[in-house]
């Protein structure tokens, strides 16, 4: 069951050794990616409000975290897109974080997608 899940990060792009590194074993990065999906879409509404209503000081808090986070599982990818408005919203560049916000959106609704189907193999 183990390597099911575990090819089936690699093959949707994440990092999965980067992630057990960073977590110590695959049964204690498996529980934080469970744990992750639980949490993942309020932190996504979080910066979403923030952003609808120009709160970048609040909105870089939330991307720094989920870059983090993101990072820290393997999640590179996102992890990156999440920097880069961490960056911005720093900078004072409301308007690259709002030319580039779909995209991140896009890239969150794909990861988060992807985390419920390894969840569900999780549960079976």
């Amino acid at each position: 069951m183990m390597n099911e899940r575990y090819n089936f990060l690699i093959k949707n792009g994440i990092d999965v050794e980067k992630g057990i590194e960073n977590t110590g074993d695959f049964d204690t990065y498996n529980e934080i990616i469970l744990d992750f999906i639980d949490f993942f879409p309020e932190e996504v509404n979080k910066f979403n409000k923030f952003k609808l209503n120009n709160d970048m000081y609040n909105y870089e808090i939330v991307v720094h975290a989920l870059k983090s986070n993101c990072r820290t599982l393997g999640f590179n990818k996102i992890g990156e897109m999440f920097y880069q408005h961490e960056l911005a919203s720093k900078d004072g560049k409301n308007e690259w974080i709002s030319e580039n916000y779909n995209i991140l959106i896009d890239e969150v609704k794909k990861l988060y997608q992807m985390l419920l189907e390894y969840k569900g193999m999780c549960s079976m």
